[in-house]
C-alpha cells in the first residue's frame, strides 16, 4: 500500500508539473485563429519567457561551468538563483493569451524545456528527494 500511494504522489506531481507543457501544445495544435493583436501580445509573452529560460539555463548550468574551467574548481562559488516560476508564467500567460497560435504554442513548448528552474522541471530536480515525494 505504502509503495502505490509513494507512486500516486509522484503521478499527481508530475500531471500537476507538466500542465504549461500540455497548454503549450493545446494552443499549437488547437485549430483556432486568434486575432493579430492577441497573437502579437501571446508571442511577446511567450518569447519572454524563453529569454528567461536561456537565462536561467545559463545562471544554473553556463555560469557554473565557466567558472569551474577558470578557476579548477567550484571553491569559493556563489550561486546565483535565477527567476524560478516566473517563465512558465509568461508562458502560461502568452498560451491563454494567443490559444490556436502554432508559433505561440511552440514558443511557449520552447520555454518550457529550456526553462530549468520552470514547473515542469520541479519533478526532475526533486525525483531524488523522498521528503518531497514519499512524506
Amino acid at each position: 500500500m505504502t509503495r502505490n500511494k509513494h507512486l500516486a504522489r509522484r503521478a499527481i506531481g508530475v500531471g500537476l508539473c507538466a500542465t504549461p507543457i500540455l497548454l503549450a501544445l493545446a494552443c499549437a495544435l488547437w485549430p483556432r485563429e486568434p486575432s493579430p493583436a492577441r497573437e502579437a501580445a501571446g508571442l511577446v509573452l511567450t518569447a519572454s519567457a524563453t529569454l528567461l529560460g536561456l537565462w536561467n539555463l545559463y545562471l544554473g548550468y553556463g555560469r557554473p561551468w565557466r567558472y569551474r574551467r577558470r578557476h579548477g574548481s567550484l571553491a569559493g562559488y556563489h550561486l546565483v538563483s535565477g527567476l524560478p516560476l516566473v517563465g512558465t508564467l509568461l508562458l502560461v500567460a502568452g498560451c491563454v493569451t494567443a490559444f490556436g497560435s502554432p508559433l505561440v504554442g511552440w514558443c511557449g513548448l520552447l520555454a518550457a524545456l529550456i526553462d530549468s528552474d520552470g514547473l515542469p522541471w520541479i519533478p526532475v530536480h526533486t525525483w531524488e528527494d523522498g521528503s518531497l515525494w514519499d512524506g
